[in-house]
């Protein structure tokens, strides 16, 4: 490079920075001097014949161009290279004129590079201010835009699993109120349901005392006079060995009656907690497996009682009870809802499918299972409610039996029954059909036997149904009636069964008419019994 270009150059350089400020100089006053202008286009055009003039003017060129084309505002490079192609072309028509024209022209030739200058830093700033506005306008419509996906996604999220978000929030709150009725050993079930299916009874064979002998658990509240006098009637019966008293009531003592029974056969069960399912939590051993499950409020003969357990020991696996109920399949209904037949229901249908625990026996080993293996949502609805223990024990042997229904005593057995006045009522309302319906339905469908499922890999057979009536209306009542004249007297050990099986087969060969005489007196005796604690004014004989 040659010593002119280089000082041309370095002249360049100066005037370059010298036009960034206003103040030092213009164009007109570098073009008199003979220096090179900042913007190539703007060289002389009287010069162009000479070499080093145009190789600088080339050079420049290339240099604006590399400059111009590392911005990061394409916007401003365009407005930037037209605007130079403009003045070039305006400086080369005025160096035109110039040849044939005198050193007057060189005012407006000041005019318009001060214009030029003005333009410039006007498209300057208006480049900047449309680039911010550009970007403000495209950030606050991309929020918008974000916003509103947001917001539409949160739509559809809650369309989708807003309603069972909130079920599953408002079950979890129910859970943990529920919580509270129950005692802390009860809140987790400690055996599932496959245990409970797999595990085996214990045999009644080992103990002789468990073919002669059974245990009476009953359930009271708030009703002394009727315990008493149940308490009473039922310690003079033979086959029982102990009668444990499941006493809820933390805020009163148990009457002195009772815990100081004649019989010696009493023992009060203290419970903390106030509920249904504790007639079925055993805190104190009973001493045999047969259990007669009894409420205080009923009395029967104590036939009637040895005539059911002798049945019990022939089917201990199964309930047997002197009550029968049925669910019915409502067919109108989506997903087929059962509900709850009362006595009615079932006997104009002949079927029947569970019954009470109100008075039934049952196995020992049934009574821990319920407690430790139940499905906690029955369990803890039990607690809350006050309601459907009788159900929820009589589905729940059923399901662990392969579905079949419980059994029954004999008719006359059935029929024996006093029911005593209470205005104390243990469970029950206005709302007590409702409640029983929700629970065959829901308990039906928790221990799988409104059809065949499959319960932690166990097969669980449906819910069978029973008949009730037989062609011997006095003895034969409910599935697989017994045949007293096929068993014989001296397969139970026991004299007081022994005398039982021997009448049962002597009321064989009587008429109806001698069989009711008989069952007759025995009702009357349990009267008498009611009449002398002055009950037998509020008394409800339940009989035919």
């Amino acid at each position: 490079m040659s010593s002119s270009y280089r000082q041309d150059f370095l002249t360049v350089d100066i005037n370059e920075d010298e036009e960034k400020h206003p103040t030092g100089g213009s164009r007109s006053n570098d073009m008199k001097h003979g220096h090179a202008p900042a913007d190539p286009n703007e060289l002389p055009a009287g010069n162009v014949v000479d070499e080093s003039v145009a190789r600088q003017r080339s050079m420049l060129k290339t240099l604006w161009s590399e400059a111009t084309s590392t911005t990061s505002f394409p916007q401003l490079h365009h407005q930037l290279h037209h605007r130079h192609t403009n003045a070039s072309a305006t400086n080369d028509l005025g160096d035109y004129n110039r040849k044939g024209s005198t050193g007057s022209h060189s005012s407006p030739s000041k005019r318009r590079t001060s214009t030029g200058k003005h333009s410039r830093h006007s498209h300057l700033r208006y480049s900047r201010s449309a680039r911010i506005a550009k970007h403000v306008w495209l950030a606050a419509f991309a929020a918008l835009a974000a916003s509103t996906l947001i917001a539409v996604h949160i739509f559809i999220y809650r369309v989708l699993f807003g309603n069972n978000t909130n079920k599953n929030d408002k079950d979890a709150d129910a859970s943990l109120s529920v919580m509270q009725y129950l005692a802390p050993e009860d809140q987790n079930a400690a055996m599932t349901l496959k245990e409970a299916h797999s595990h085996r009874l214990k045999p009644i064979t080992t103990h002789p005392i468990d073919k002669e002998q059974f245990t009476i658990r009953m359930n009271t509240w708030h009703r002394n006079e009727q315990l008493i006098l149940s308490v009473n009637h039922h310690a003079k019966c033979e086959g029982v060995k102990e009668i444990q008293i499941v006493w809820c009531d933390s805020e009163n003592e148990p009457p002195s009656e009772i815990l100081h029974h004649k019989s010696g056969k009493v023992k009060v069960e203290r419970h903390t907690i106030n509920s249904l399912n504790e007639r079925f939590k055993v805190l104190i051993d009973p001493p045999t497996l047969g259990i007669l499950s009894l409420d205080d409020d009923v009395l029967r003969p104590c036939e009637a009682l040895d005539a059911a357990f002798i049945r019990w020991t022939r089917h201990p696996e199964r309930m047997v009870g002197f009550d029968v109920r049925t669910h019915v399949v409502d067919e109108s209904e989506e997903g087929l809802k059962w509900k709850y037949g009362y006595m009615s229901t079932t006997e104009s249908s002949n079927r029947y499918s569970l019954t009470l625990p109100r008075a039934s026996f049952l196995h020992r080993d049934y009574l821990d299972l319920y407690t430790m293996a139940l499905p906690r949502p029955m369990y803890a609805y039990i607690a809350q409610h006050f309601e459907c223990e009788d159900i929820a024990m009589s589905f729940f042997v059923s399901s662990l039996s392969d579905g079949r229904p419980p059994l029954i005593t004999d008719y006359w057995a059935v029929k024996s029954m006093v029911k005593l006045y209470s205005e104390e009522k243990i469970s029950g309302g206005k709302d007590h059909k409702a409640a029983r319906d929700k629970c065959v339905n829901d308990f039906g469908e928790m221990l799988c036997l409104k059809g065949s499922c499959t319960v932690g890999g166990v097969n669980v057979k449906p819910l069978q149904t029973g008949k009730i009536r037989h062609k011997d209306s006095f003895f034969g009542y409910g599935a697989e009636p017994e045949d007293w004249l096929k068993i014989d007297p001296q397969s139970v050990k026991s004299q007081h069964l022994q005398n039982l099986i021997e009448t049962m087969q002597h009321l064989k060969s009587l008429s109806v008419k001698e069989r009711m005489a008989w069952l007759s007196e025995r009702i009357d005796k349990a009267k008498m019994e009611a009449k002398q604690v002055v009950l037998f004014s509020k008394m409800k004989h339940v009989s035919g």
